[in-house]
């Protein structure tokens, strides 16, 4: 059926009147014939014409036509194929149900009321066009209205209750779509537990499409629309060492009562029972438990509240206790490796493999891996990179393209400046497009001249929490010898200068979170005395970014179920809670700790989001971006078309014809 996107516009179809009045006005001009004698042509009178036509009768057609091309433009004209969830041909009164199976509904008996709620509905109205919309995985499912009593209570037995948070939104919006066209005696009937954490950015418009809304609420007990009590939940899990060849295992617990709370809480670990440790909760309050089990004995633990409560999805937390894969690193240099690069290297890998935490390894040195980027083997995978010495060799041997494919894939790579050779390290760099900086020469200390210092942090600096109280001091206090002098370039940071200013450090950030860290001096005791202080090694770390951001921590990378996560040439199915390992990275899939929020909506707020009128009527109108392309057909090229054919015509035929010469020509009488 055709429909109009805007429909106003047809009223400037009585435009059409302005070529038929044209027409009406028109005369045409008699043509004069010079006559030579009218002595004996006999008078006579002419007669009175009647009712006026319009002229042209062709032309004045295609004009009309040509308005009233202009007047389907106007209104935006399209055709819309009807929803399959809508009855073709039903006068029946039409009821479509919205099932909340978010996580939450699997607490306080809400996923059986809800589908006991639906299947009494179903039986006590013969004669009712019902229908469904439940989110199950990443889709909705659908069942259309007018779908047997029988199928669809038989499909609510197969329906289950998602372990993440989501699918409320689409649901409403499907819901909008499928009514937009008024339906006898239509009703829409949302069943959930109306959990605060999961509607209260929810929104629609039902108020417009003149169909009746009903709220069911379901797992609110004989308290309708008040908060629910009795849950206790696991909200985080945070492992250490222990020494002595032990690991720690700490549980965060929430009670979400009123009242005391006295619980036990266990930790499994390779099928048994390990510990158990009693916790009691104030009201509303928070408690930390603590395990002790052997380390490396066990690869994964589960964490469980003994206590059966009103929600006890969140009473269970898997973790991985196995010790954190170490971070790995390794080393480009000059084939013709020089004393002071050897020492550079071996300063620089003593202080990687010393910045743990006195028990983990947390990083460890792969030069086999630094290897196979160098030889651009893709698969390889090294969280740092440190170049040492950039030089003429550094672009001969074509390691500008590994640089950067590292650094795009959110890796660091850590680089400085050879012994001599500055001017071919310039055009290593600054040639291939790694750092924009002019390069100005090398500053060198003379024979008892002051040293270069650091200079005094800025406020913003990203070191200044680091380097506070004492331990700025060392800082300060460090003497570099000498550095090359380069002006920085726009897309580079400096976190670090001397104190005339002059940059010592320069740093490019990449939008993967790839960091290029080029030190203009070297870590060797001829260069700076940096190395032989305290303060290098946080330096290091805090310059590289490897203090921070979940790919250098070391840790277990932690995903609420539900969320998407995109792992490296996968995507990872967060949809149950659980633990697995892709390659060197293991992740855990929690329970989102919204779900386990017990507040629910206020009516009224509810009702005034889901009856708004913030949304725009034709946005809503499709079902979703694949349906919307297969059932609303849009018709403008078509008039376009018709109206350029038409307005060709028209002025092919309003030319004016070409008058002949004037010639005096005399009748004969």
């Amino acid at each position: 059926m055709i429909e109009f996107a805007q429909p106003l516009a047809l009223w400037t179809g009585l435009a059409v009147g302005l070529p038929v009045l044209a027409h009406l006005a028109y005369r045409r001009i008699i043509k004069k014939i010079p006559f030579s004698s009218l002595r004996f042509v006999r008078s006579s009178t002419i007669p009175r014409s009647g009712r006026r036509k319009p002229s042209d009768w062709f032309l004045l057609v295609l004009r009309i036509l040509l308005f009233c091309v202009i007047t389907l433009l106007l209104a935006d004209p399209y055709w819309k194929e009807p929803d399959s969830i809508m009855p073709e041909t039903s006068s029946n009164p039409k009821c479509l149900f919205l099932l909340d199976s978010t996580s939450s509904m699997a607490g306080w008996g809400a996923w059986e009321e809800a589908k006991s709620a639906i299947r009494t509905r179903i039986e006590n109205s013969p004669g009712t066009d019902f229908g469904l919309l439940v989110a199950q995985g990443d889709t909705v499912e659908k069942w259309p209205l007018g779908t047997r009593s029988d199928e669809l209570i038989t499909s609510l037995d197969s329906l289950s209750v998602q372990e993440s948070g989501g699918g409320i939104q689409e649901m409403l919006d499907l819901a909008v779509g499928y009514f937009s066209t008024p339906l006898p005696s239509s009703q829409i009937i949302i069943v959930s537990d109306f959990q605060k954490s999961s509607w209260q950015e929810m929104e629609s418009s039902f108020n417009d499409l003149k169909v009746e809304l009903e709220l069911v609420p379901v797992g609110h007990g004989n308290k309708l629309w008040k908060e629910r009590s009795g849950n206790r939940a696991i909200v985080d899990i945070r492992l250490a060492a222990g020494g002595d060849g032990k690991v720690r295992v700490w549980a965060a617990l929430k009670n979400w009562d009123t009242i005391r709370s006295d619980l036990n809480v266990s930790i499994y670990a390779g099928g048994r029972l390990r510990q158990t440790v009693e916790a009691s909760l104030s009201p509303q309050g928070t408690e930390q438990v603590q395990f002790i089990l052997p380390a490396e004995d066990f690869a994964q633990a589960e964490v469980s509240i003994e206590q059966v409560d009103a929600y006890p999805e969140d009473n269970n937390h898997s973790l991985w206790i196995l010790p954190p894969l170490p971070r790995t690193f390794g080393f480009w240099s000059n084939p013709n490796l020089s004393s002071s690069d050897l020492l550079e290297q071996q300063f620089l890998g003593a202080a990687m493999e010393s910045a743990g935490d006195g028990n983990w390894i947390r990083w460890r040195e792969n030069q086999q891996r630094a290897d196979e980027i160098r030889l651009s083997v893709i698969d390889s995978s090294l969280d740092l990179l440190m170049v040492l010495g950039v030089s003429g060799w550094f672009a001969d041997q074509g390691l500008v393209e590994p640089v950067l494919r590292s650094l795009q894939n959110g890796k660091v790579v850590l680089m400085t400046p050879p012994l001599d050779s500055h001017v071919k390290m310039n055009q290593a760099l600054r040639e291939q497009n790694l750092l924009p900086f002019t390069f100005g020469g090398l500053n060198r200390t003379a024979f008892r001249m002051e040293p270069y210092r650091v200079e005094v942090l800025p406020e913003k600096s990203q070191l200044l929490g680091v380097f506070s109280g004492d331990s700025v001091r060392d800082l300060y206090l460090t003497q570099i010898r000498q550095f090359i002098s380069v002006k920085e370039g726009a897309e580079l940071s400096v976190p670090l200068r001397d104190r005339s200013g002059k940059p010592l450090v320069l740093v490019r950030t990449f939008p993967s979170g790839g960091r290029l860290v080029f030190f203009t001096f070297r870590i060797i005791p001829d260069w700076t005395d940096l190395p032989m202080r305290n303060a290098f090694l946080p330096l290091l770390v805090e310059l590289c970014g490897l203090a921070s951001g979940a790919q250098f921590d070391g840790l277990v990378s932690r995903i609420e179920a539900g969320a998407v996560w995109t792992g490296e040439d996968q995507v990872i199915d967060t949809d149950t809670t659980g633990l697995f390992q892709l390659g060197d990275q293991r992740y855990e899939v929690v329970h989102p700790l919204s779900e386990s929020m017990p507040e629910v909506m206020s009516q009224n707020e509810l009702l005034e989001a889901l009856s708004g009128t913030r949304w725009n009527r034709k946005e809503v109108a499709s079902v979703d971006p694949a349906e919307h392309e297969l059932s609303n057909y849009s018709l403008w090229p078509w008039i376009v078309l018709i109206g350029t054919v038409v307005l060709v015509i028209e002025m092919i035929l309003s030319v004016p014809s070409i008058p002949t010469p004037n010639r005096e020509e005399v009748q004969s009488g």
